[in-house]
């Protein structure tokens, strides 16, 4: 999880250490930790959790600078909770705490977010006249669009995971009672029977 310390220099430079700075190109260590490595942040969640958190403090700026200033609640929120899971996730703290479900957290967020954001862009737009408005209205619909594009992304994903869990439950099934897949999935068979076997 830490990024290994990295070596001294064979004949380190005395100069800057006299003078209380450290060498241009080194960075600290401790500093270095929190942030998110480059590998995720250049994955396809890494840049939408980006976009996301770029998204809504601009919008968060346009709200405060407006008479729509009742609205600026949803899109600080939205840009706290994607800020916590770019770094939970740039951090690994899915593997961490499993007593938590990730998946649902992070898909219950983006489609909470993309109707907030809906709402409150349509609203802005139409009820205001000022620029500011007009703009975090404009900035708001973007962020809708990253949002429903991370909710979709994260729908496929759980539901690809369920159909290989679905798929490898049956044929464990189908292999513990002889072959025979239960009554109303048969190929071919639109009927369900729930009262006993299958009958032609």
């Amino acid at each position: 999880m830490w990024p290994p310390d990295q070596e001294p220099d064979p004949d380190p430079d005395p100069a800057p250490a006299r003078a209380g700075r450290s060498p241009p190109g080194a960075a600290m260590p401790g500093l270095r930790a929190l942030l998110p490595a480059r590998a995720y942040l250049c994955s396809l969640k890494g840049r939408l959790l980006l976009a996301e958190s770029g998204l809504s403090f601009i919008t968060f700026v346009c709200y405060v600078a407006s008479s729509a200033s009742a609205f600026l609640a949803a899109p600080l929120l939205e840009f706290l909770l994607a800020l916590y899971f770019l770094f939970a996730d740039a951090m690994q703290l899915n593997d961490k705490w499993q007593g938590l479900c990730w998946p649902m957290m992070d898909f219950l967020r983006c489609v909470t977010a993309a109707l907030i954001y809906f709402a409150i862009s349509i609203t802005a737009v139409a009820k205001y006249s000022d620029g500011a408005s007009k703009a975090a209205g404009v900035f708001g619909f973007f962020a809708t669009i990253v949002f429903a594009i991370d909710f979709y992304l994260i729908f496929n994903d759980v539901a690809k995971f369920l159909k290989q869990g679905d798929s490898t439950d049956e044929n464990t099934a189908d292999k513990a009672e002889g072959g025979w897949p239960p009554c109303g999935f048969l190929p071919g068979n639109v009927a369900y029977h729930p009262r006993g076997p299958c009958s032609p």
